[in-house]
C-alpha cells in the first residue's frame, strides 16, 4: 500500500512540474494580445518617453492604461532583452517605466466621464 502511494506522490509531482514549466513558457504579451492594443503613434512615444525621457501625450497615457499594467511591464522586460539595450541600465529603465505608468494612471483618474442626458 505504501509503494501505491509513492506512486500517486510521484504522479502529482510530475503533474505539477509541468504544469509550472507549461506556465513558464506562456509569453504574456502573445496571452493578452498586447501587440495589438495601442496605435504605432503611441508606442513610439511611449518607448521614447522610458529610453529617451521624452513627454507621453495624454492620448498615449490613455492608450497605455487601456493596455494595462500587464502588458506594459510585459513589452518593456522584452525590449530589454533586445541585444541592441544591452547597454542600458535595466534599473533605470524599469523605474522610469513605473513613472510612465504612474503619470499616466494619474492623468486617466482626471478625465471625468461624460454625464449622461
Amino acid at each position: 500500500m505504501a509503494s501505491f502511494n509513492v506512486y500517486i506522490a510521484f504522479g502529482v509531482l510530475v503533474i505539477m512540474t509541468s504544469g509550472a514549466v507549461m506556465a513558464r513558457d506562456v509569453d504574456p504579451i502573445k496571452a493578452n494580445n498586447c501587440e495589438t492594443k495601442m496605435t504605432t503613434h503611441c508606442v513610439i512615444e511611449v518607448f521614447a518617453s522610458i529610453f529617451k525621457t521624452e513627454i507621453v501625450s495624454n492620448n498615449c497615457c490613455h492608450e497605455l492604461t487601456r493596455l494595462g499594467l500587464l502588458c506594459h511591464n510585459a513589452l518593456v522586460k522584452k525590449t530589454l532583452q533586445n541585444p541592441l539595450f544591452k547597454n542600458n541600465d535595466t534599473s533605470v529603465i524599469l523605474s522610469r517605466a513605473a513613472q510612465v505608468w504612474n503619470k499616466c494612471t494619474l492623468i486617466g483618474e482626471d478625465v471625468s466621464p461624460t454625464p449622461s442626458p
